[in-house]
């Protein structure tokens, strides 16, 4: 086996750490595909609607911060794995296993203090870029179930209550997100009968 400094050592286990970042899949369809998106599309995805948003809507917010709470805010994921809003055995342990995985990333990426202080900062929810990003990446989801016909909904038997009372609260931690929630939802409420399927 080859051996390198530290820094490259270092560099091809924060590689590695992106590709396993890959391979958490999420309950998630990509609209008109066929396969369920991962972490690191969703992160991506959300990292550019966040640059729209903020170029579109003339937002005062740090862009950089935004871009970086994007990118690190699912990391945890990839020693806890994805946890499905609507599964609620799975909610109960989600903060255990994401504060096991948080002290497992902070032991391999000691020396990368600036990913610890994003993730730390995201949880804490206390400036307005990590709202923004938290109300956003809630809002995600129902935008791509709306892209494609409510098929996740209908595929695990949701109602447009348990959307509503699932999005609602965390939405609206961010007022300039919600203002596009209000209206998406009175377009989701619309459609109920085409969206959801009859219980």
């Amino acid at each position: 086996m080859a051996k390198f400094s530290q820094k490259l050592e270092r560099l091809i286990d924060f590689v590695q750490f992106t590709h396993e970042f890959q391979q958490v899949v999420r309950v998630a369809r990509i609209p008109y595909g066929n396969r369920m998106e991962n972490d690191a599309e969703h992160s991506y995805q959300l990292a550019m609607v966040a640059w729209f948003l903020i170029d579109q809507d003339k937002l005062k917010l740090n862009k950089e911060l935004c871009f970086m709470y994007a990118l690190a805010h699912d990391l945890v994921e990839v020693y806890a794995g994805d946890t499905f809003a609507y599964d609620k055995k799975a909610v109960l342990s989600k903060h255990t296993r994401e504060k096991e995985s948080l002290k497992k990333i902070k032991e391999q990426f000691s020396h990368f203090k600036s990913l610890i202080q994003t993730i730390e900062k995201y949880e804490e929810k206390s400036d307005a870029e990590s709202t923004f990003i938290y109300a956003l990446d809630k809002i995600l989801p129902p935008l791509q179930c709306y892209l494609e016909d409510g098929a996740i909904w209908k595929e695990y038997g949701m109602s447009l209550q348990d959307v509503i009372e699932m999005k609602n609260n965390k939405i609206a931690t961010s007022k300039d997100v919600n203002t596009y929630w209000v209206e998406l939802l009175a377009e989701i409420t619309k459609q109920e009968k085409k969206l959801f399927k009859k219980r």
